[in-house]
Parts: C-alpha cells; sequence; structure tokens
C-alpha cells in the first residue's frame, strides 16, 4: 500500500525470511563465521541458537545460497517434534533420496549408499536441521550415530543445528555427553544495539531504493530500539506499521512521537508477549521501554561445546486478560503448582465483590511455569502475569536483582496486597519488601514443616511476616500456635489444589483410553490390589544401576494383584534399557508406556492405590489433594529433604511405604468440609473483608514514601 507513495521497489520489512536483506551485524556476522568454518572443517556438529525473530533463518538461507553446489550437497530440514524414524524419512526426503515403505534399517543402509556416493565424487554432505530444539533426545541420538559415517578417514555427513534457546539447554543435559563431544563450534544470536538496529533499518530501506523518504529522525531509532529490544523481527513488524501510518497521516517524517503512539497500539493489539517482551531495565516497569534494550548475547563458548546463560534482569509481561490492572493483588509463585493455585484463586477472586484483579509475578523465566499444554485452555488465568526472568545464581546477586524488580513493580502497581503462593528465595525476599513497604501480606499453605529446622526457615519467616496466614487443615493450626503465631491471623480454607481439580479432573483421560493408545493392556485396571502410578524419571548417566534394578526387582516382588503404571520419559527408558531392564520390563507387571500428558496422568492419578514420584514431586500435590497416599524417592536426598515427611532415601524404604499404603488404603479426611472445591471462594471472601477492615491506602503508602530499598 505504502510502497508506490514512497517510490520502493518493494516491501522493506516483510516478515518472511530473505537473504537478500541479510544484515551483517556482529553477531550475524560471528554466526556466519562459525557456519563457513563449521563447512571448512566438513565432520562434526555446529549449534547456533536464537531468540524467536532473531534472524536465524536468514543466516541459514544465506549460508546455503553462498555455497558451491558442485562441492557441498546441502539439504534442509525444519524440525516439527520429529522422532528418530520419521527424521530419518525427513533426511532422505531432504537430499532426493526415496524413503517410502522403507525400515529403519533399509532408510539407513540408502542414506548411507547415497552419503558414500556424495564423498566418492569429490563432493561433501551438509545438513541443516532448523527448529532442532523440537527434537527428541532420542532424535539427537540418531544424528549422532549418522555423523559416525565414513569413507576412510573422512566423515560422510556433516549437520548444523539451528534452534531457540532451549536447544542449548536440551544439549546441557547429561545424556548429551556425547554429542557435545562432537560439537566443534556453538553461537548464540543476540539482539541488536542501537547502533545496529539503525543500520538495520536503513540497510533494509535501501535494499528497496530508499532516497530518505520517508524520513527517520534520530530520537524515532532510539524509540524503535526501545520498544523492540532490538529483536530483527519486532523491528520488522514495527517499522512497517511506522510506514503505513505515515503513508495514512500523509507525512513524510517518522518522528519518535509516531514511534510512541505506533508501538502502544500494537501493544494493546498482540500483548506485550507478542511485541514487547524484554526490557532491561526493572526500574521503570510498565512504563515506556528504557532508553536501552536488551544487550545482545555474546557468550564465549563453554567447555561443553554449549553457550551458557548469563543472568538477565529481563522481564516478560504476559496474558493480559483485557481488564485494566489497578493495584491488583500480586500474586508471588515459583512453580508450576503455585501457579496453578494462582489461577484458581484468580478465578474465585474475580467474583468476590470489591476486590481486585490477579497478577501473577515469578522471578524466574516463562519457561519455568509453563502448564501443560492441554490446561491452557482449560484454567482461568490471572489477568496479567509477570516474569523477572531472573536466572539462577549466587544467593546475594539474585536477591539483590529480585529486590530491584519487585521495588519498580511495587512503585507501577501499587498492589492493594501481596501473597506468597510459593515459597522459595523469591519470594521470601518479595514478601520481605512487601512487608517493609507496609503492604498487606496474605501467605498461604501455611504452617507447613518438614521436621527440620534449616530446611524451613523460609516458611517459618514467610508465616512470621505475613498479617493472614491461610492453611489447608486444622493440624497446622498447633504449629504455628507453638511459633506464637496469634489465632486470629490464622483461618483453614482448604487446599487451593482442590479447585484447580475441580476444574481439570473431569476433563482427565480414562485410564482405559491411555492405555490402549499406548497399546498397553488394561489388566493393570482390574487388578485386586490395584496399581501403583510411578512418575520417576532418570538421567542415563547419572543413575546409579543398584537403583533401577532394586527398583524394578522390588516392582516385581510386589503382591501377584498389585500392578505398576509407569508413563516413562525417553531419557528413563534409555536408562533402563542402558542396564539390560528394558526388555525384562516388558515382560513382568511393570506397564511401561511413552509420557503422558498432564490430563492422562491426572486420570491415571485419580484411580491409583498410590504415588510414587521422584525430586519434582511430579503429581505429588495433586496425590494430595485427592488423598491418594504419596512416597517421594530422591536418592541422595540432603539431610533436610529427607526430613520432609514421605521423602526417603531408599528403595527398600521407599518401596515398603508404598506396600504400606497401598494395604492402608487412602487418606481420611481430617476436614471433609474444606475438601468442596470452594478453597479459593472463601479465600477470596476472607481477603475482601480483612482488607477492608485494615483500610490501608496502599497507594498512598508506596507511591509517597518512595523506593521500599531504604
Amino acid at each position: 500500500m505504502y510502497e508506490s507513495h514512497f517510490g520502493f521497489s518493494g516491501a522493506p520489512f516483510q516478515l518472511n525470511p530473505d537473504p537478500s536483506f541479510y544484515f551483517d551485524s556482529r553477531g550475524h556476522a560471528s554466526a556466519l563465521a562459525y557456519l563457513k568454518f563449521g563447512v571448512y572443517q566438513g565432520e562434526g556438529f555446529i549449534v547456533v541458537t536464537g531468540d524467536i525473530g532473531a534472524g536465524k533463518t536468514t543466516l541459514v538461507r544465506t549460508l546455503l545460497g553462498g555455497l558451491d553446489r558442485q562441492q557441498v550437497v546441502a539439504a534442509q530440514v525444519v524440525s516439527t517434534q520429529l522422532e528418530s524414524g520419521d527424521l530419518l524419512r525427513a533426511i532422505c526426503t531432504a537430499f532426493g533420496i526415496a524413503p517410502a515403505g522403507k525400515t529403519k534399517a533399509e532408510l539407513i543402509a540408502g542414506l548411507e549408499a547415497f552419503l558414500t556416493a556424495v564423498a566418492a565424487s569429490g563432493r561433501r554432505a551438509l545438513l541443516v536441521v532448523d527448529e532442532a530444539q523440537n527434537l527428541s533426545l532420542e532424535a539427537i541420538e540418531e544424528l549422532r550415530m549418522l555423523s559416525n559415517f565414513q569413507l576412510e578417514q573422512h566423515a560422510l555427513l556433516q549437520s548444523f543445528l539451528v534452534g531457540q534457546p532451549e536447544l542449548r539447554k536440551l544439549l546441557e543435559s547429561r545424556s548429551m555427553e556425547q554429542f557435545r563431544q562432537r560439537v566443534i563450534a556453538s553461537c548464540h544470536l543476540g539482539p541488536l544495539d542501537l547502533a545496529e538496529t539503525r543500520a538495520y533499518i536503513e540497510h533494509r530501506l535501501k535494499r528497496v531504493g530508499w532516497q530518505d523518504k520517508p524520513v527517520f529522525d534520530d530520537a524515532a531509532f532510539e524509540e524503535i530500539h526501545r520498544w523492540t529490544g532490538g529483536i530483527p523481527r519486532r523491528i520488522n513488524l514495527l517499522c512497517n506499521r511506522l510506514l503505513l501510518g505515515a503513508y495514512l497521516d500523509n507525512t513524510d517524517e517518522v518522528s519518535a512521537t509516531l514511534v510512541m503512539q505506533t508501538a502502544r497500539e500494537m501493544r494493546g493489539e498482540v500483548g506485550e508477549s507478542a511485541f514487547v517482551a524484554a526490557v532491561s531495565n526493572p526500574g521503570t516497569l510498565g512504563q515506556d521501554p528504557p532508553e536501552s534494550a536488551a544487550a545482545a548475547v555474546a557468550d564465549p563458548v563453554g567447555e561443553s561445546g554449549v553457550l551458557a546463560t548469563p543472568m538477565s534482569t529481563a522481564v516478560r509481561r504476559v496474558h493480559v486478560a483485557g481488564m485494566p490492572v489497578s493495584r491488583p493483588l500480586l500474586c508471588l509463585v515459583d512453580s508450576p503448582a503455585s501457579y496453578m493455585k494462582a489461577c484458581a484463586f484468580a478465578s474465585e477472586s474475580a467474583r468476590q465483590p470489591g476486590l481486585p484483579p490477579v497478577v501473577a509475578l515469578n522471578a524466574g523465566g516463562e519457561d519455568e511455569l509453563t502448564l501443560p499444554g492441554e490446561l491452557g485452555s482449560v484454567l482461568p488465568r490471572p489477568a496479567l502475569d509477570i516474569h523477572l526472568d531472573i536466572r539462577p545464581g549466587r544467593y546475594a546477586v539474585r536477591a539483590a536483582a529480585v529486590l530491584e524488580a519487585f521495588d519498580a513493580l511495587l512503585q507501577e502497581l501499587q498492589p492493594s496486597a501481596v501473597i506468597a503462593m510459593g515459597g522459595d528465595d523469591a519470594v521470601l525476599t518479595c514478601a520481605l519488601a512487601a512487608h517493609k513497604a507496609g503492604l498487606p501480606l496474605v501467605r498461604v499453605d501455611a504452617g507447613k514443616r518438614s521436621g527440620d529446622g534449616s530446611a524451613d526457615s523460609n516458611a517459618i519467616l514467610l508465616d512470621r511476616l505475613a498479617g493472614a496466614l491461610y492453611t489447608n487443615e486444622l493440624t497446622t493450626h498447633y504449629t504455628l500456635y507453638r511459633e506464637g503465631i496469634p489465632a486470629e491471623r490464622v483461618h483453614c480454607f482448604g487446599n487451593l489444589m482442590v479447585n484447580t481439580l475441580h476444574l481439570t479432573a473431569p476433563m482427565a483421560t480414562q485410564p482405559e483410553a491411555t492405555l490402549k493408545r499406548e497399546g498397553s493392556s488394561t489388566r493393570s485396571l482390574r487388578a485386586e490390589d490395584g496399581y501403583v502410578l510411578v512418575t520417576l524419571q532418570f538421567d542415563p548417566e547419572s543413575t546409579r544401576v543398584e537403583i533401577l534394578s532394586d527398583l524394578v526387582s522390588g516392582f516385581v516382588a510386589m503382591p501377584p494383584d498389585l500392578r505398576v503404571i509407569w508413563p516413562m520419559q525417553e531419557e528413563t527408558r534409555f536408562a533402563l534399557e542402558r542396564v539390560g531392564l528394558g526388555r525384562w520390563i516388558k515382560n513382568s507387571k511393570i506397564d511401561a508406556i511413552a509420557d503422558v500428558g498432564y490430563l492422562e496422568a491426572l486420570g491415571l492419578l485419580q484411580r491409583a492405590s498410590c504415588l510414587l514420584c521422584g525430586s519434582d514431586g511430579a503429581l505429588a500435590e495433586e496425590g494430595l489433594a485427592l488423598t491418594i497416599p504419596v512416597v517421594r524417592l530422591i536418592a541422595g536426598a540432603t539431610a533436610a529433604e529427607a526430613a520432609v515427611p514421605g521423602v526417603v532415601r531408599e528403595v527398600e524404604r521407599a518401596l515398603a511405604l508404598v506396600g504400606e499404603a497401598v494395604t492402608r488404603g487412602r487418606m481420611p479426611l481430617e476436614e471433609p468440609g474444606y475438601w468442596d472445591g470452594g478453597p479459593a471462594a472463601r479465600m477470596a471472601q476472607h481477603l475482601s473483608e480483612w482488607l477492608w477492615r485494615e483500610g490501608a491506602s496502599i497507594g498512598a503508602r508506596v507511591g509517597q514514601g518512595g523506593s521500599v530499598l531504604r
């Protein structure tokens, strides 16, 4: 629309990757040099990662377009959750080898014959796997095995893996040690700095014949960088709208004011997570972006061949529900389970007259609170999720970063109250800051103790700071009473996880359907003593052989009418295969099925006689809410971890507890009235009344008092 008006020969800011628009920033130049170096080496793997929209695909297409076809036979595969067999077929198809109807052995043989022929003709084969973060561990292992093909002393196939930052995390797992030894170089594409952002925009404009019409003033470039964080795709999105806006306004000038107005409009249309997703200065959260956006990542290659992620103080805001966020209830969460509780509470608080919307705050990254895919459309969500994106590090350094970011949020949001849904160090840091600022502080899941004082320090401090404490069961009241907490501050409303189960349990997949889909018999569902659901997972590199053998043999030795259903992740299956237990399991009473989704696992849990989980506590909270006995096996647990009820270090003890739990049956409900699916409603009603009684002007206290860092 605007191209002819400005005299352009084409669209300068199209979103589709186009090598003709390739911009040689410092980061892209370095990455391209790595790729060319890899082509020159002709062996091993090169790993290139970058955030969404950083220009990875354009980079790859630029490389492929510059290759000498007489020297290199290149093929590209875009991975979309490919397993090893599918990946082999995709590779054969990319190289022009017809894979139809062939077994895996035939696929490998055909591919090896093709690669040998390529090498015999004096050429080299190059495979580029894009979106490689979606590959399974088994598929990556298949790529490693393909790298073993040789003709004399020369490798027949070289591979480049290109993907999002999740690829780096995947390759850092212990089971990938052999693969990492084949990585000859890796790099990460970071965002553009201010000077590069300007040069990038001018470069794309000049490619279509720009003659300074429209004119971009200096401040406009600064605003564009501030709003986009230097991410090329976001720059394209914004600049495309800027040119359209200038055309519609019949102006030949792009000013800072136009950039600001346009960016705000776009943020309202698509949400901050899709447009302004990273802000480097937490001191101006919720305001317009700060003067300097996130700096480019220039990590050196570590010993493992995979780049390390530095600590970050970026802020990510997602899932704006369309309602104004004014003086909200700020929920501090630290895990998927605590976030699910915040979702349940947000739904009920929205029905309570007079209560403001709920905002969930997580000190880590968005990936740390990722809900299972099926729950995205089931659970109600808070009005806004805020992720400080502060990476793990030394406690003092991380606490300082959390405190600075949280202080800025208090200034901006002026919350009506702060609710501690979690209990990690970051939650405690934020709760202390809220208490110092005079904000009403509520503690959910109060009174829980492990029995080991050193492990309870966060819980004890949070309970002492809170003005209102909400507990799951009455037995915790005596614990709080002994610690000097006044009884009028403590209220038993039940477990918020029950609220989420009332929403999700009716949608859970029936166990019969799950087992049949996995090709497994449903005999476990008919066992007289029921079945034990196992969510334990193991790393093939770090798990001791005796732990696996003791566990499997213990399962087999259980009573004849008690069976085991074990959804296994790929790493766990590798671990069992590695010690020779994989085939044996198939002939035992253990139904080892592929890892399942949340709603499928929940369906299995509802009918289980006992849950045996690991250090991650998968489904433990749901199990307790459903009154199902839960045993947690943490081999090598610390004294503090082992002090938590239900946690054991030895396989033999864990199996004994499982047997006792099955014999005893489900736990009786101590307070039946509190397990009716209404804990969130009771909490919301009490909070409304409590805040009214408090009668504190939070906005005045925070706004006039300035920073809480004093």
